[in-house]
């Protein structure tokens, strides 16, 4: 496993290739899209949607694990059961940090956010699907499971559904225009 810690700003991201190609630690173009992810994901938790307490932090960081088809179904049928392959999965280091939850203590001037775990193979394939590049499917994961270590979960009812997606899209939106990047499938 390849390893390397990317810093955003006051945003330290751990970043571990467990891949068989190990190359996401050396792509130029998929580091800057992920600094722009981290841009607005840092004016993200400003956001009405977060819990003022997480603001008030002064740094903030995660882990990023790119990894292969073998580790992520281990890791999803360990997690949650299901014996599939998938292409994000995400362990909050918080039950949430939404406005409204109960029972947030942040003592630190640093939030863990938690881990993130991307399968490469499948990212690569629903770029593909999707006809966008890797590093653009990357980062919809990215924030997708970003979402999820902030306690928003799509799987609880319609209503997070749509709550969840509706944040995933206007992120995901606000990185490729602020990229410059005309007319990309938001999905």
């Amino acid at each position: 496993m390849k390893n390397k810690t990317l810093t955003f700003d006051n945003f330290v991201v751990y970043l571990a290739d467990s891949s068989r190609s190990g190359s996401d630690l050396k792509n130029a173009k998929l580091k800057k899209y992920l600094n722009e992810t981290f841009l607005v994901i840092r004016n993200f938790l400003k956001s009405k949607d977060l819990s003022p307490l997480v603001n008030k932090s002064k740094n903030f960081e995660l882990g990023l694990t790119i990894c292969g088809k073998k580790m992520i179904k281990s890791l999803n049928l360990e997690h949650r059961q299901k014996d599939k392959v998938t292409d994000v999965l995400s362990f909050p280091g918080h039950d949430s940090l939404r406005v409204d939850a109960e029972d947030l203590f942040i003592f630190d001037k640093t939030i863990n956010f938690g881990d993130i775990v991307i399968c490469r193979e499948v990212c690569l394939k629903q770029s593909k699907e999707f006809n966008i590049t890797y590093e653009q499917e990357l980062v919809h994961l990215l924030i997708h499971g970003f979402l999820h270590l902030c306690g928003f979960d799509h799987e609880i009812s319609e209503i997070e559904d749509k709550i969840h997606f509706s944040l995933e899209e206007k992120l995901v939106k606000k990185v490729y225009d602020n990229m410059g990047i005309k007319n990309a499938r938001v999905y």
